[in-house]
């Protein structure tokens, strides 16, 4: 029941930021604002996540998830805050918005990262890599019902009414995220990793280069396919709504199966052939795009990711201890914000010049890229089972 809480906990708060994927720039375009203005205002998000995450490791190893938990959910609160001020309108000046998107970047930065870092804490090893999954499900499945729900109150109301769900769902993840009970933290000696380096306030284990670069080159393309392909679709009258959705669905509906797999099969196989999943489902936005073949593209890509990142969260707990764990699962996520500002910032000379389909072609090179580092790391071979469950030690709440 513990790490169900904790799931719905991540869903409500995540909520603070997925709202305003959809609702935020759609507000924003029919206000009159240009599309280039928008994205630079929504990109600021994951340009604040990467150094917020390298900040967040350091205080969560210092403070423990659970405190870094709330205070993420404050940054949405904070943020959300911001777009009820008297003045505060998307006709006028857009410096408050960026000062949103900054909030959210930073509060998404700190929660997932909180969230993940406790599980190993609430449970026993044996299970660590399922309830793993459970938890990054319920972060998927914010993906799926925020940005619909919210867009659904945008209509009916305006962004202000978005605000007020917003307020309230964080709030109930605030509350239900108080108090987990988790064991004390096991001394770094105990752990066969030993001390991690300290660089410039910086934590850093070799045994994590791996991982993220896999996770840097893998999910580049989705910078490019959440910031273009929705306009590409818009211009062959596509439903690119369809595409997310059922992305996002098969991402949820394959999180906990791929935990299953995790504890049987090697992860470097599980990584290959989810890679190779998303490499098929981007290799068909290059045809001419489709309401049909939307759909198709997003259940292959969403159950290809769900494969690929489920063994990556569960390699960085098995490679950190409880000393570091919080900055080892903040790189990933400062890994992913460099991903999506690779394929977004970045992509943008690339299809200015030459269009969407070559940041595409530029995405399937670097998953091709990300399977060689897989083949690379010799600690992805194999299936590294955990010990067999013990007797847990009594717990109380902590940090």
């Amino acid at each position: 029941m513990t790490i169900l809480r904790l799931s719905l906990a991540l869903l409500l708060n995540q909520i603070g930021f997925h709202a305003y994927t959809a609702t935020l720039p759609l507000a924003l375009s029919r206000a009159g604002h240009p599309d280039a203005t928008i994205g630079l205002v929504m990109g600021v998000a994951a340009v604040i996540q990467i150094p917020a995450a390298i900040a967040g490791g350091r205080l969560l190893d210092r403070f423990g998830p659970a405190r870094l938990f709330t205070t993420g959910g404050l940054a949405f609160i904070a943020a959300t805050s911001i777009l009820l001020l008297p003045g505060v309108d998307v006709d006028g000046s857009l410096e408050p918005f960026v000062l949103v998107r900054m909030l959210q970047g930073a509060g998404v930065a700190l929660c997932l990262p909180a969230a993940l870092s406790m599980v190993p804490r609430l449970v026993v090893a044996a299970r660590v890599p399922y309830n793993l999954s459970v938890v990054g499900a319920a972060q998927n499945l914010t993906l799926v019902l925020a940005p619909p729900l919210a867009i659904a109150i945008l209509n009916a109301t305006s962004l202000d009414g978005v605000a007020v769900m917003v307020l309230v769902a964080v709030i109930l993840g605030i509350l239900l995220g108080q108090r987990m009970p988790l064991r004390p933290r096991a001394p770094a000696a105990a752990s066969h990793l030993g001390e991690a380096s300290r660089r410039f306030g910086i934590t850093y284990r070799r045994e994590w280069t791996y991982p993220l670069l896999i996770i840097v080159t893998y999910v580049a393309h989705w910078g490019a396919v959440t910031t273009y392909l929705p306009i590409k679709a818009d211009q062959s009258g596509a439903d690119i709504g369809l595409f997310f959705a059922f992305d996002g669905l098969s991402i949820f509906l394959m999180r906990i199966p791929s935990g299953w797999l995790v504890e049987r099969v090697e992860s470097r196989a599980l990584i290959l052939l989810g890679a190779a999943l998303t490499f098929v489902a981007i290799a068909m936005l290059l045809l001419p795009i489709t309401t049909p073949l939307l759909i198709v593209s997003g259940l292959i890509g969403g159950a290809g990711g769900a494969i690929v990142i489920t063994p990556i969260t569960v390699e960085m707990s098995r490679r950190s201890t409880d000393a570091d764990r919080g900055s080892a699962f903040s790189l990933f996520s400062g890994a992913i914000a460099v991903a999506i500002t690779l394929g977004s910032i970045g992509g943008a000379p690339v299809v200015a010049l030459f269009g969407l389909s070559a940041a595409l072609v530029a995405g399937l090179v670097l998953i091709v890229v990300a399977m060689l580092v897989t083949l690379a790391d010799p600690l992805l071979r194999g299936v590294h089972r955990p010990p067999p469950p013990r007797a847990p030690a009594p717990a109380a709440a902590a940090s």
